[in-house]
């Protein structure tokens, strides 16, 4: 009967043990902000965890050699009483190869909108920056080898051991030392075995249970994004209706605020990424968008939406449109196109490598510059994209425009369509979150490094950080005159 039960507690752990699926979310989890702590500028990583509850990373580096003596991370709704409440923050720890980085981890407990707050204190004295972080949990954490083998093995031995002594308890627990059983001792350990073994298996199955149904919640605790359908009616009038599949029951689709003064910005591109537009639709109805599409070929595009809710939570939709010719309106207002894009140019100087975007105005005589160094570019590592405007003459543009109160924009996109980011000079976090979080602190709100005040530099930089390997497409964006002008570049991550 023991045997039977090592048996019958072998097939119920191999049961339990079986690896769980995990899921993944197309998109660019990280969270990049350059920003002021009171006086000090900090470049700030934070990768959230990708199961809820789990623990984030948090990467401060100070922008130059300002003296940051220490820096403090503590995590917090990014809204709420629980936003003015915070508890004992965390020391980062100084990184002994650069004296300039600090690198902690926090628990994020919750699925929604949370904030890393990051203080930093030094000879200038102290300062504090709200960093807006969606928590999304996106898979179930798989098991891996050595620990399920691990655990079936002490499944095994503590079942197996339980049967062993409950049997030997039945058998021997009235005998005198050195006495051997007789008949009627070994029938009542088998039974008693037996009992056990019942016993034991009852509790596999149970425990079985109680996974399955804590393995279920969790799926549909998972993030599920939010679904678009496109459809363009006569005279190419593109509509975009959005659909909660079920998540949490706190998401909206009516809640959407203004980010850079739209409540939607609709990106569109080619399979082949060599056709892009930047647009705003506008709301009809609560989860219905609608807009005015410009003369578009035939073909199948990739649809990406970029929407905050006013929890601070920011989404990216996703949808595909498959259209006839559309002869469609004029661009206005902030909405911008790239056609025709086919490479970037490639020259060298001393000691940079500066890169001309494809799809340059030529109108106007406005080219876009992308300096960088000669170090390749990979994942996990944030990155400053400097690109430089110059003007017909081939001299730095000291002429152009805010656009939507950002000195430029830049989308990366994957090749395969599944990596999108937007990105701002303040890094990926929406405008409108930062927001949020800046409102929850006691302070006056910290500037961000964005360099609105006075005439625009003619470089923007944006930071940001490659989650994956890949061959990406860079499209940035600056205004001129009052047109917006956009450049690709192709940027191989390897």
């Amino acid at each position: 009967m023991a045997g039977r039960g090592w048996i019958a507690i072998g097939a119920m752990a191999a049961a339990i043990l079986q690896a769980q699926p995990a899921a993944a979310h197309i998109g660019s989890p990280d969270v990049f902000l350059d920003g002021h702590a009171g006086p000090y500028r900090l470049l700030i990583t934070v990768r959230p965890p990708h199961a809820i509850p789990g623990i984030a990373d948090v990467e401060v580096l100070a922008a130059s050699d300002e003296g940051v003596q220490e820096v403090r991370i503590v995590p917090l709704p990014l809204a709420g009483v629980g936003a003015q409440f915070a508890p004992v923050p965390d020391f980062a720890a100084r990184s002994p190869d650069d004296p300039r980085l600090f690198s902690g981890h926090l628990w994020m407990m919750t699925a929604g909108a949370w904030q890393v707050r990051v203080t930093a204190v030094g000879a200038q004295g102290s300062g504090t920056l709200s960093v807006p972080v969606p928590t999304l949990p996106q898979r179930t954490l798989a098991m891996n080898r050595v620990l399920r083998a691990t655990l079936f093995v002490l499944m095994l031995v503590l079942g197996g051991g339980l049967i062993a002594i409950v049997s030997a308890l039945g058998r021997e627990a009235r005998l005198e030392p050195g006495e051997t059983p007789a008949p009627s001792g070994r029938r009542r350990g088998r039974i008693a075995g037996g009992v056990a073994t019942c016993l034991v298996v009852a509790a596999v199955l149970l425990g079985n249970w109680w996974w399955t149904v804590e393995a279920s919640r969790y799926a549909r605790y998972v993030y599920k994004p939010l679904e678009a359908t496109a459809s363009v009616a006569g005279g190419g009038r593109l509509t975009l209706t959005l659909r909660d599949p079920g998540w949490l029951a706190t998401r909206r689709l009516d809640d959407f605020v203004d980010d850079h003064g739209h409540p939607m910005h609709l990106f569109i591109v080619s399979p082949d990424l060599d056709r892009f537009w930047h647009l705003h639709p506008s709301e009809t109805t609560p989860g219905t968008y609608e807009q005015w599409l410009p003369d578009m070929p035939q073909g199948r595009y990739e649809l990406f939406a970029d929407v905050v809710h006013a929890t601070g939570v920011s989404e990216t939709v996703t949808a595909q449109l498959e259209t006839g010719a559309i002869r469609g309106t004029s661009l206005a207002g902030d909405d911008s196109a790239l056609s025709g894009v086919v490479g970037s140019g490639f020259s060298r100087t001393d000691a940079l490598s500066e890169v001309v975007g494809s799809g340059f105005s030529r109108t106007n005589g406005t080219r876009i510059v992308w300096v960088r160094d000669t170090q390749p570019l990979t994942t996990k590592t944030l990155t400053i994209f400097t690109f430089r405007v110059e003007d017909a003459g081939g001299q730095p543009a000291n002429d152009l425009d805010l656009y939507m109160g950002m000195p430029g924009h830049a989308v990366f996109v994957r090749r395969d369509l599944r990596v999108f980011a937007h990105v701002h000079p303040s890094g990926s976090a929406p405008m409108a979150a930062i927001a949020i979080g800046q409102r929850s602190l006691d302070a006056q709100p910290a500037p961000m490094h964005t360099g609105h005040a006075g005439t625009l530099p003619a470089t923007v930089s944006f930071p940001y950080g490659f989650p994956e390997p890949g061959d990406y497409r860079i499209f940035v964006q600056v205004k001129r005159h009052g047109r917006v002008e956009t450049a690709a570049f192709d940027a191989p991550v390897r």
